[in-house]
């Protein structure tokens, strides 16, 4: 990837100033630190500036005279310093691992309801069939009865029972 030449000319002056050898390893440091940044956001984290100002001064010195020339060269760099709380940091990644295993207990216990839905709608499944067949079955017995001739009661001597009893002492029943 080709950076602008102007950002990547402010990158080398910042390197120099801050004798930063390896200007690559810099770059990706910064790339990494601002994509964790746009990843993350900044939520735990407290921005502090710290403020350099350094001062260079100049001497020239003529072969024939020796003549002092101070000049004040004032460089204001901001620097942007990360400062985080270990403690908010802990109890964050405490309550998350603590989310994530809530998490993984409810969706076990959603493959669980799952699963046993699927097992009750078998069940009501094969009781219907079974229904369904015990159903067929009265259907035809209930045939079977109707196509039955009755056959009227009888005594035990063969008469249709509307008299007296045979066999018996009243007679005069008959």
């Amino acid at each position: 990837m080709e950076l602008p030449k102007k950002i990547l000319e402010e990158i080398e002056d910042f390197c120099k100033l801050n004798e930063i050898k390896d200007k690559n390893k810099f770059i990706l440091s910064i790339l990494q630190t601002g994509f964790n940044v746009e990843k993350y956001g900044n939520a735990p984290w407290q921005l502090e500036v710290e403020k350099i100002i350094e001062k260079e001064i100049i001497k020239e010195v003529p072969v024939e005279k020796i003549v002092e020339v101070e000049k004040e060269v004032i460089k204001e760099i901001e620097k942007k310093v990360y400062i985080t709380d270990d403690e908010k940091v802990k109890e964050l990644t405490k309550e998350l691992d603590h989310l994530r295993d809530r998490i993984t207990i409810k969706e076990q216990e959603i493959i669980n309801n799952a699963s046993n839905m699927k097992s009750l709608n078998n069940d009501i499944e094969d009781k219907k069939k079974e229904i369904t067949n015990l159903t067929l079955k009265l259907e035809t017995v209930d045939k079977t009865l109707k196509d039955v001739p009755t056959i009227p009661l009888r005594d035990l001597y063969g008469d249709d029972g509307k008299g007296g009893y045979w066999g018996s002492n009243l007679k005069d029943k008959k």
